[in-house]
Order: C-alpha cells, then sequence, then structure tokens
C-alpha cells in the first residue's frame, strides 16, 4: 500500500538566509494579493472566475512588471495560481453557499452598531482574502529543486540550510514546503512510503468516548485526562495581550500616504504572544500524538463517534466553546484514522445522530440523560454506570455491529479463533453483556 508521509524539521537560517527567506516569503505574498485583486476585476468583467491557465499567466505579465519577484524562484510564485482556482471553485460550491447564508443570516440579527461590517465579513465568506505581512505565517513551496544532505537542506536561489535531523527519512523524497511560524522556519518534507498490509486482527476493539472533563473514556474502563493546555496558560496568555494593547501605532509615509503602522516595540510583544501560543499548540500536539500512539499499539481496532464540532461551537458560552477547541476532537481522531491506516487496525467511526449517552449499555433501553447527570440509572434493568464509560461500551458495540465483511475480513476472524462473523459477533455482544451486568 502506498501513502504519503510528511516530516517537519526546524530550520536553522543564518542572517542572511533569514532576509532572503523573509523577502522570498514577501514576494509569494504580494503575488497573491495581486492574483486576487486580478481575480476580483476578472469576474466583474466576465461574470465568472479565471481559470487556472489564465492565472499562470498573469503571474507571467506581473514578474514582468515588477522585477523584484524574479528573485523568489518559479515554483513558490505558480503555486498561488492553483491554489487561488481552488479557492474559487470552493467558494461556489453548495456547502460553502449555505454557510454563507447562515453567517449573513446571524450577521442580520447582531446589533445596529456592528451590523454593516459582521454582514459585509459574512458576504466574503468562502472567496479568496489578502494576506497580510503582520501575519508572520507565509509558505514556500517547492515540488522540485530542492536536495537533502545529512543535516541540510538546498532550495533553489536560498541555498544550504541547516535543520535538525530528529529522524531517518524514509521513502522517496516528492515535496518540500517551507513555513514561516513568526521569526521560526521549518521545512516540511513529504515522501511516498510502501508499506506492507497486515492481516487485521479482532482480538481487542476498543470504543472510546470524547469529553471536555475527561478526554477519553474508553470501553475496556481505561480514562484519560484532560490535559487543558489553554487553561494552564490563559493567565500568562492575558497578561501579554494586555501589554500589547497599550503599544502604540507610529505614523509612517506609504506610498505618499500616510498611514498607521505597527511599532517596533509593539512587535515585540506580538512575537511574545505568538510565543505562547507556540507553546500551547506544541503541548496539544504532543499530548495528541502520545495518546494516540499508544492506543494503536495496545488495541487492534478502535471505534469513535462522529461529533458535530461546529453545532457545539455556535452557542453563545465563550468558557464552553474554549474548552471544546482546547481539546481537539477532531485532530485525535484524524491522527487515529492515519495511524490505524498505516499500521493495519480498524478504525471505524459512527453515526453522529447514535444516542451513545442515552441508551443502556446492559439491556439497550434508551432514556434521557441532562448533561448535568454524570451517572447512568437504567430504570429498566437498575444498571448503573459512569455517563462516559456507558457511552463507550454503546460506541462499542454499534462500530462491531457496522463493520461489515469486507471491512472484517476473514483472515482476520479466523485469526480470533471463529468460523464465521455471526459467531464473532455473538461472542461480542456475550463478553459486553458480562461487563454491563458485573458493574
Amino acid at each position: 500500500m502506498i501513502i504519503n508521509k510528511t516530516y517537519k524539521f526546524r530550520l536553522y537560517p543564518t542572517k542572511e538566509q533569514n532576509q532572503v527567506l523573509f523577502q522570498q516569503v514577501g514576494n509569494s505574498r504580494f503575488m497573491w494579493n495581486k492574483l486576487v485583486e486580478f481575480n476580483s476585476s476578472y469576474k466583474k468583467e466576465n461574470s465568472k472566475f479565471p481559470n487556472q491557465s489564465i492565472l499562470q499567466k498573469q503571474i507571467i505579465e506581473l514578474k514582468k512588471e515588477f522585477e523584484f519577484t524574479k528573485l523568489t524562484h518559479s515554483q513558490p510564485l505558480q503555486i498561488n495560481a492553483q491554489r487561488l482556482f481552488q479557492v474559487n471553485q470552493k467558494s461556489i460550491q453548495p456547502k460553502t453557499i449555505n454557510e454563507r447564508k447562515q453567517k449573513i443570516a446571524k450577521a442580520n440579527q447582531k446589533p445596529e452598531k456592528f451590523r454593516k461590517k459582521a454582514i459585509a465579513k459574512a458576504l466574503n465568506y468562502g472567496f479568496p482574502n489578502f494576506k497580510r505581512k503582520s501575519d508572520m505565517n507565509g509558505s514556500l513551496f517547492y515540488p522540485q529543486n530542492f536536495k537533502i544532505r545529512k543535516t541540510r537542506v538546498y532550495f533553489a536561489k536560498i541555498g544550504w540550510i541547516k535543520f535538525i535531523k530528529d529522524r531517518e527519512i524514509e521513502g522517496i523524497q516528492k515535496t518540500a514546503t517551507i513555513t514561516q511560524d513568526g521569526n521560526q522556519w521549518y521545512v516540511s518534507i513529504c515522501c511516498e512510503l510502501n508499506i506492507k498490509e497486515k492481516i487485521k486482527r479482532m482480538d481487542n476493539i476498543v470504543g472510546i468516548d470524547v469529553g471536555i472533563k475527561e478526554f477519553a473514556t474508553l470501553s475496556d474502563g481505561t480514562k484519560i485526562n484532560n490535559p487543558q493546555t489553554l487553561n494552564k496558560h490563559i493567565e500568562k496568555l492575558k497578561k501579554e495581550q494586555k501589554i500589547l494593547s497599550r503599544k502604540e501605532f507610529v505614523e509612517k509615509e506609504i506610498k505618499e500616504e500616510v498611514k498607521n503602522v505597527s511599532s517596533n516595540n509593539r512587535n515585540k510583544q506580538k512575537e511574545k504572544i505568538r510565543k505562547v501560543h507556540r507553546k500551547v499548540r506544541n503541548i496539544r500536539k504532543d499530548f495528541l500524538h502520545k495518546t494516540t500512539h499508544d492506543m494503536i499499539t495496545k488495541y487492534d481496532g478502535i471505534i469513535i463517534e462522529t461529533l458535530d464540532i461546529k453545532g457545539m461551537l455556535q452557542k453563545n458560552d465563550k468558557n464552553q466553546n474554549r474548552n471544546t477547541c482546547d481539546v481537539s476532537w477532531y485532530e485525535f481522531g484524524r491522527m487515529l484514522e492515519y495511524k490505524c491506516l498505516w499500521n493495519s487496525k480498524h478504525f471505524h467511526k459512527i453515526d453522529k445522530y447514535f444516542a451513545s449517552s442515552q441508551i443502556c449499555s446492559g439491556c439497550g433501553n434508551k432514556q434521557k440523560m441532562p448533561i448535568e447527570q454524570r451517572t447512568y440509572n437504567c430504570k429498566s434493568c437498575g444498571t448503573k454506570l459512569d455517563r462516559d464509560y456507558n457511552a463507550s461500551l454503546n460506541i462499542k458495540r454499534e462500530g462491531i455491529k457496522n463493520l461489515n465483511t469486507n471491512t472484517v475480513g476473514t483472515m482476520g476472524i479466523h485469526a480470533c479463533g471463529h468460523s464465521s462473523i455471526e459467531e464473532w459477533m455473538k461472542q461480542e455482544k456475550r463478553e459486553l453483556d458480562q461487563i454491563a451486568l458485573a458493574i
């Protein structure tokens, strides 16, 4: 099986290379903004978006007009045409149009003071936007013209840059992308690997119920605590942002106009805030990678529920929304999915409308469960279980039921000592019934 695997390393450019990187990222951002301008004017004149070939020809014309863009390699500039074309295609899809209408409807409900600005922002949802230099998150994409030698990587028109090689790069190197995170630079190397598929076993499949109080509750009784990464650094973040609010803008003449520009002290303070956000992001990602790795090595299959995260974030409770974003349920599921694929493990998502918290794992009785009720007391059979543990048992049972013949595999069933899917399903049901009744 052929897969794509990306390795990310920290770059350590010299002072001269650092200036070159800032300049080339700026050129790529300049080209994008010019294409967005051209895209808007072309749409007004022709009542349609330009295709990719027209955008690529426009890049050639812009390079003739602005000589400084030739300092950047052609490939990082040309990729802007492809990305803009993809954004245009996505902006006219039914899903994006429906989301745009929802945002416009919400904007109309806002107070009159903020309504005009909110409606203008909602109308532009899904369409390409301009990039700002102050975001400090540019990138340079190289599908070719890069080389890797031990702890150095070569890019055309930049030269050899040192990087920290903390692990070996496997597979055929396909593309490389330089990404900017404030004053730090990283390189992501995408490789193509051919991995051997193994027989998928069914000995130890686990159901996972995610939450905020407990990050995850597993059907074998294991509970994983929520690290609450953002809450541990929120006071530090508030302090730094309060200092930033006192930093002033300075007036500067730009293109015969006087504009307010961020001062040097303000830029330094923004970098401090960016550093706190980076730390929170790295801690969260480290926790997710370690947790998913432990699950993949321990279990033969993983079943999780599909969550409507966007629907959860539409509530007006800011603290609840912040906690929901902090746990990163989507990223957790994404990591489990590709790691299961790479390690020949079963992975299944049950339907988001499955009422895992309302069903009794012992008898199947369904009853209402308010969110503040943390213990499931079955009115039918008298089973008393922790709310999340009961949900994880239901998730496992529903996931096993949904696994069809192609997903399970005849070899996987015989490896467990079962002669048929029906026999294996009956055995799983008996084991779940015994667990629920024993507790």
